[in-house]
């Protein structure tokens, strides 16, 4: 037994999943859906109903599928192989996403304002500043998801502006984009890596992390499952 099947046969028939769908033009799209069919390294997947437009994906990009499994996650790389109708599709499962390779962070959701910018340089003219305004997804010590309004023009040396509270001075940095997903129209969803931060503002991140985490397990106990 490989360690891809050993991997499959672990995991739960309808176990909730969220995958990276490739589309043309180096996009990704985030969907949610549920795990139907597993064998070896193949696997299928069932999404709501108009979740996707099968023209808008990709065959035979990479994608990674994150699926729950015992009140944890794991995470695996594959290839979207079939289109099996307009709410089905086949993934061939390649490898798991080693730890390593996995933010170095933990990560917690949260809600908070951020500001995407670029000023450009001396050779660029002022055409090339843009600011976009938008709120954090989820959070880490070595980067941030957020949703925007619009895709950032911009991949390297974009500033960030996180607010953390009323009381803590916003958090400042500079980051790359890594990926940007494209949800429905007009929103964004953009994962940023954070490429210049320094130690005193990655402790107030984690900081601010570890403290939403403690207030969503406070809120969570006692509810039923």
């Amino acid at each position: 037994m490989t360690v891809i099947t050993e991997i499959l046969s672990k995991l739960y028939d309808n176990a909730p999943t969220v995958v990276d769908l490739p589309g043309d033009g180096d996009e990704y799209f985030r969907y949610e859906a549920v795990l139907v069919k597993k064998e070896r390294e193949y696997l299928e997947l069932l999404f709501p109903a108009n979740a996707f437009q099968t023209d808008a994906l990709q065959l035979g990009g990479d994608c990674t599928l994150n699926i729950e499994c015992s009140g944890s996650t794991v995470s695996l790389i594959g290839q979207l192989d079939k289109i099996l109708n307009d709410r089905r599709l086949g993934f061939t499962v390649q490898k798991p996403v080693s730890p390593e390779s996995l933010r170095n962070y933990f990560r917690v959701s949260i809600s908070l304002p951020i500001e995407a910018s670029y000023a450009g340089n001396a050779k660029e003219n002022d055409a090339a500043a843009w600011t976009l305004n938008g709120t954090t997804l989820d959070l880490s010590g070595g980067g941030v998801l957020a949703l925007f309004k619009e895709k950032p023009p911009s991949l390297h040396r974009i500033q960030l502006v996180i607010t953390t509270s009323a009381t803590e001075p916003p958090i400042m940095c500079e980051a790359d984009v890594i990926r940007s997903y494209r949800i429905r129209k007009n929103r964004y969803q953009v994962a940023f890596h954070f490429s210049d931060i320094s130690t005193k503002l990655r402790d107030q991140l984690i900081s601010c992390c570890l403290q939403e985490q403690r207030r969503q397990l406070r809120e969570n106990v006692g509810k039923p499952f």
